[in-house]
């Protein structure tokens, strides 16, 4: 039996995949009623939670009617998850442990069977994997994209995209070498697994901000100076000679970097001067006597 095989016939993954539906009617639906929702908002928002990914990837694979409509039971589900926050307000430290544990197993899984889906629909590896990573996480950002949010896997949730784009790695690896159907577990646990440790331990990936490197103008110059001064020292130690600045050059730009001397552009534009009038003392701003002697 494929993975795909087992993942469209196994009593205990079905049950698993419906559970997951309700988990995330549930938190749909607890979105929607922080955002005073009424009735119709609840279960708009709490299909598009936990069918919105699916749907999304039946789509682009134009295979037919999408899985949430070929029966009855998955819009029962999401709207039985919605239907329950609607009447009840469950808290608790415990009940949102479960509730992560349970999202986790529905990420870990769906991520799996729309890699397996997708690759026996012919598709190839890059995009088997995006499907797959799509209907893990597609629901959650459809969903705070329709109430204005910016999505959470963009940021604000532990490494959820990182945990499906994980097990749709390993899924392909195991549909791709034709290993038993049971090994498409191992993808879920790891999927799974890697969601639930980031929620409890709190793990992200780093924003740029934390890759960036500023430097002030004055920090700049301060760079340019050393690479210049390492650079004349390279050359000095392979040569054994120091370089000389004719008296045909306009100015010492070595010089007046070794001696930390900055002047402002339009000095130094001045300076420059193809005509040769109106050379800058570096450091002092004052014209030069001209080296022609012009």
């Amino acid at each position: 039996m494929t993975p795909e095989q087992l993942l469209a016939t196994s009593g205990l993954l079905r049950a698993l995949d419906l559970i997951g539906v309700v988990v995330m009617g549930i938190t749909g639906g607890a979105l929607a009623g922080r955002l005073r929702f009424d009735a119709v908002g609840f279960a708009v928002i709490g299909i598009v939670s936990g069918l919105g990914g699916g749907i999304l990837r039946d789509l682009i694979l134009d295979q037919g009617v999408p899985a949430a409509f070929a029966g009855p039971w998955y819009l029962v589900c999401a709207l039985a998850g919605a239907a329950f926050s609607y009447l009840f307000v469950a808290e608790g430290r415990a009940w949102n442990h479960a509730m992560t544990v349970l999202d986790c197993l529905a990420l870990g899984l769906w991520a799996a069977s729309g890699t397996a889906k997708s690759l026996g629909a012919g598709l190839d590896v890059l995009p088997a994997l995006l499907l797959g990573v799509l209907s893990a996480v597609g629901g959650g950002a459809i969903r705070d994209l329709l109430v204005g949010r910016i999505p959470g896997i963009f940021g604000g949730n532990p490494l959820y995209a990182t945990s499906a784009l994980l097990t749709a790695l390993v899924t392909w690896a195991a549909v791709g070498l034709h290993l038993p159907g049971w090994t498409i577990l191992v993808a879920v646990a790891l999927g799974s697994g890697l969601a639930v440790v980031s929620a409890w331990r709190r793990w992200g990936l780093p924003q740029n901000q934390e890759w960036q490197v500023t430097l002030s103008a004055s920090q700049m110059k301060a760079f340019v100076r050393r690479v210049r001064r390492s650079e004349r020292n390279r050359v000095a130690s392979e040569t054994d000679a120091i370089p000389v600045i004719g008296a045909e050059h306009a100015r010492d730009d070595f010089a007046a970097d070794a001696a930390g001397i900055d002047i402002t552009a339009d000095e130094y534009v001045q300076a420059r001067d193809g005509s040769g009038a109106g050379i800058i003392t570096p450091g002092t701003g004052a014209d030069s006597p001209d080296p022609a002697g012009r």
